[in-house]
């Protein structure tokens, strides 16, 4: 009896056409080429994945961003509604604001600090004039004009320049990219 040996190859013959092939050769090639193509595509899910994060950070901060831009238009909402401050109001507006300094820069900062400052000191004139303790307030005079004077001015800058200021310092913020 003849002896067989198998062989890890193929031979095909088509018309003239000869295919030799290698099977044992083909599976290594093949196997060799796959481990590449892995790493290839195991890169592309690694960033597509940081995209899908960084995206979300942005639209996370973002969201933190508006919540306080929300406050100020709030705040400028309640004044022009009551035609003052009141110290409520004031502290409302501080306390959604705090995280403010950690999500934007010195410029916004500094822009909701001057607004805390002037409606207290909107809030302060307000109460010297109407007392909410139910005490008289301040007697027709000069000094009472004074600070009625004082109090719209405060009154229009809040309701006319700080409303523009805020959208102007807020749009580089809250700008979708």
């Amino acid at each position: 009896m003849a002896e067989r040996t198998v062989s890890a190859s193929l031979e095909l013959r088509i018309g003239e056409l000869e295919l030799y092939l290698d099977t044992k050769g083909l599976v290594e090639g093949l196997s060799a080429a796959l481990t590449p193509l892995i790493a290839v595509v195991t890169t592309y899910i690694a960033y597509q994945q940081w995209l899908t994060n960084k995206r979300r950070l942005a639209h996370e901060l973002y969201e933190r961003r508006f919540a306080i831009f929300k406050a100020v238009k709030t705040l400028y909402g309640e004044i022009g509604d009551a035609g003052t401050a009141k110290y409520g109001m004031v502290m409302r507006f501080y306390a959604a604001t705090g995280e403010a300094e950690f999500l934007f820069g010195d410029d916004i900062r500094r822009h909701l600090e001057e607004l805390y400052e002037r409606g207290m000191d909107l809030a302060s004139l307000h109460e010297k004039m109407y007392p909410s303790s139910g005490e008289a307030g301040m007697p027709v005079g000069p000094e009472r004009s004074q600070v009625a004077e004082q109090h719209s001015a405060l009154l229009r800058w809040f309701l006319t320049e700080a409303v523009g200021d805020s959208r102007k310092w807020f749009r580089k913020y809250l700008t979708v990219q």
